[in-house]
């Protein structure tokens, strides 16, 4: 049931307020709606995803340990060329800001029309380290809230 998609992951959807979120998931410890950008872990949640709420709704979710996969099958630990393969025509490189050699491997939604929402892979020594979901700008955001 939580799969990440460029829309959200789970019952989660970007968009969605910290209300509806709560709804969906159940109990958000410290969601700060007032915040342009905080991070919540909603209890019912697998071990590794996070919420980045901006300005009291969902902007994008955080995977950063295995377990978790893409409506591809792709997750943390697997190999770039798997992300590659999965969405080859859809997917860009770029290389990352902070690991020599690492890459952002910036996945487009399927629709074409839908120009707003991401998934973003981290790779380092080939391997996919972390990934996020969400809309722009903040999918794209490196530093998460910084």
């Amino acid at each position: 049931a939580w799969i990440a998609t460029p829309n959200g992951i789970g019952a989660i959807r970007v968009g969605m307020t910290a209300d509806e979120l709560r709804t969906a998931v159940g109990d958000v410890p410290g969601a700060n709606v007032t915040a342009d950008c905080s991070y919540v872990r909603p209890s019912s949640a697998p071990p590794g995803v996070s919420v980045m709420l901006a300005r009291g709704q969902v902007a994008r979710v955080d995977v950063d340990s295995a377990g978790v996969r893409t409506d591809a099958g792709v997750a943390v630990g697997d190999s770039a060329s798997r992300i590659s393969d999965a969405y080859a025509a859809r997917m860009t490189a770029t290389p990352h800001k902070y690991v020599p050699g690492g890459q952002y491997l910036t996945v487009r939604s399927t629709s074409p029309a839908d120009t707003s929402r991401r998934m973003v892979f981290e790779t380092e020594n080939g391997r996919v380290t972390r990934f996020r979901t969400g809309r722009v700008p903040e999918v794209e955001w490196i530093e998460r809230c910084g």
